[in-house]
């Protein structure tokens, strides 16, 4: 660019800076038009760039796309992998359909799938439509594929909306699902990472780095003016108008001299960069845990990246994980798993689907000390391989004496003997000291809606009655429209196979209704109701938690007057925990509070000494208000 003043003429060499696109929505009037995605139309492929060019966040996608697929798909019913036995179209099964969706969905949020039909008007196949291939038009009704919209953005193909049960034209459809994020969009979704200006920062620091390696760290370009010495006021203009460009990744400095004509040669000093490397540090620092937040993600180490002052074991790995899981892979997987068996539900060639987790992520190596106080000395054996002895079916203690699990045959000297004769051995316990490192977590139970509590069955589990959450599941799943509530029940009794009471239908309906999980209608002439799945139905969740509660085979109250402070804190404490958060207490504690509770208990109406306190984590369903 040249610019004249007088006998002045300053060249300056502008950097193009770098504008983050926005996804912003152009009005459209016409409803059967097709809203473009973006100003340019080219949105997704920024989506796509970004994922590319910052290795960070394109390995966190990556990587919670595994998640959610994890072991597979599987038959809901029967749990048998199937995702690799059926084939839904030329190329694809099962399972690479799935595969490619949940990619889709995870960078953009969404995911398509074309459904071509028989000479029945039967789904025939199916078919992955990569999602920043398709445009919509405002009601989602009608759909434009395009597989390249930057190069012909007017040649694309025009499908009509898939509808279960409703096509009579026989020609393909196309399947769109999406997911709800907050958003001033009225068509497409916004990712569900709002980290794209920190992703494009990652993106530049990487060129920066790049380009000033490149160039030395020098200066890289240089704008002379030619002609006289300008007076103060010309000289302040032309540096004005430099600093207003003199900024950028692309590594090009400048530097701006003058010269009193242009047949003067002028000497050029290398000019130093300036020490900003520890400011880049610390934006480097702030952007990955920005990126990490906006992903959900508890640890860096889930995804591959080192974590400063972190050996990376197994608990530490295995409790990020569960964080990770509970905040984010269950709710995005349960949102695909019900899109696709919507999506198949007219086709009686296809099951109920679901995905499986892995049975093992992360191997478990607990510290010497800590099997000390788990294991009995013949467990130890066991795990070495080494054969049982006589009188090792013993705890180690940390001085050295031991006790043994059943106490009745113990000596008059043993540990148990030593200890007064009440509901709460301390052979092994929490303390007062532990409770304060964990006392941070749970939530608090009034931030919940109890929606069911699970019973103890004669088989020593815990289950949920199972009438209770399969009338749950079934007006989460289905409609009841215009029945009386005695009507409702033989409806639901019949498709479920057993007897509900229309009692329980009404508890399960004023539950759900409460919990914002369905929406209810009726008619007070004739009683008759209709139900139907809310519409925000993913942003609302049953979840299962855990209460802190007296054992079914505990005598007395919940709490009496032997009770360790641990287990007297929690329960006082009012909350649910999570499993996260149970595993949270097992890292701290250094043994599995899952299965031991607040340490060992000796019943005083059998004798027996069991592993475990009072006390258990009881599982519960509820909704978070």
């Amino acid at each position: 660019m040249m610019e004249n003043r007088g006998d002045i003429n300053i060249h300056i060499e502008k950097f193009v800076k770098n504008i983050t696109p926005q996804p912003i929505e152009p009005k459209e009037s016409n409803g059967d038009k097709m809203i473009k995605w973006g100003i340019d139309n080219l949105y997704p492929n920024f989506l796509i760039e970004i994922s590319k060019k910052s290795a960070l966040h394109g390995a966190i996608l990556q990587t919670k796309s595994n998640y959610i697929f994890s072991d597979g798909v599987i038959n809901k019913e029967s749990g048998e992998i199937i995702g690799d036995d059926i084939q839904v179209n030329e190329d694809d099964n099962l399972s690479e359909l799935v595969k490619k969706c949940i990619n889709d969905a995870v960078v953009f949020g969404g995911f398509a799938v074309k459904v071509e039909f028989n000479a029945l008007g039967e789904p025939l196949y199916y078919y992955h439509v990569p999602f920043h291939h398709v445009r919509a038009n405002k009601s989602k009704s009608k759909f434009f594929v395009n597989d390249d919209w930057f190069n012909f953005p007017r040649t694309y193909f025009t499908y009509e909306k898939y509808n279960v049960f409703k096509n009579e034209d026989f020609q393909p459809k196309i399947f769109y699902f999406n997911s709800y994020n907050i958003s001033v969009n009225n068509v497409y979704v916004e990712p569900d990472y709002n980290c794209i200006e920190d992703v494009v920062t990652d993106m530049l620091i990487s060129k920066l780095f790049k380009n000033s390696i490149a160039n030395g760290f020098s200066v890289g370009k240089v704008i002379t003016v030619l002609g006289a010495i300008p007076d103060e006021q010309t000289k302040n203009r032309a540096t004005a108008k430099f600093k207003d460009v003199f900024n950028g990744v692309d590594g090009e400095n400048f530097m701006l001299q003058w010269a009193t004509n242009k047949d003067q040669k002028t000497e050029i000093d290398t000019i130093p960069a300036d020490d900003y490397a520890s400011k880049v540090v610390e934006i480097v620092k702030k952007t990955e845990r920005n990126i990490l937040s906006a992903h959900s993600a508890t640890s860096s180490q889930l995804f591959g990246i080192e974590k400063e002052g972190s050996l990376g074991n197994a608990t530490e790995l295995e409790n990020a994980y569960l964080l990770f899981k509970n905040n984010y892979v269950k709710d995005k997987r349960i949102e695909i798993v019900s899109a696709f068996n919507k999506l198949f539900k007219s086709d009686e060639r296809l099951p109920k689907i679901d995905l499986k987790d892995k049975e093992v992520l992360f191997k478990k190596t607990l510290e010497s000390s800590t099997k000390e106080k788990v294991f009995t000395i013949n467990e130890l054996r066991a795990i070495e391989g080494a054969e049982p002895i006589e009188g090792g079916d013993v705890f180690i203690t940390s001085n050295s004496n031991t006790f043994t699990i059943s106490p009745t045959n113990a000596p008059a000297n043993s540990t148990f003997s030593k200890k007064k004769d009440d509901d709460e051995v301390e052979g092994y316990f929490a303390t007062p000291e532990d409770f304060e490192k964990v006392k941070h977590l749970g939530n608090n139970k009034d931030e919940f809606i109890l929606i069911g509590e699970s019973k103890f069955s004669s088989c020593g589990e815990y289950h949920f009655a199972s009438t209770y959450s399969s009338i749950e599941e079934y007006l989460l799943d289905n409609k009841i429209n215009e029945l009386t509530i005695d009507e409702a029940s033989a409806k639901i009794s019949n498709e479920l196979g057993y007897s509900v009471s229309k009692s329980d239908v009404q508890t399960s309906i004023d539950l759900l209704k409460n919990a914002g999980l369905i929406d209810v209608k009726i008619n007070t002439q004739n009683n008759k109701m209709w139900t139907a799945p809310s519409l925000i139905n993913n942003a609302n969740k049953i979840e299962i938690y855990y209460d802190y509660v007296k054992r079914p085979e505990a005598d007395g109250a919940i709490k009496i007057p032997t009770t360790r402070h641990f287990c007297e804190s929690i329960i006082d404490s009012d909350k649910y925990f999570s499993m996260a958060d149970i595993q949270s207490f097992s890292a701290v504690l250094g043994y599995d509070v899952m299965k031991f509770g607040g340490g060992y208990w000796k019943n005083k109406n059998t004798g027996e000494v069991n592993r475990h306190c009072r006390h258990e984590f009881k599982p519960v369903r509820v909704y978070k208000k």
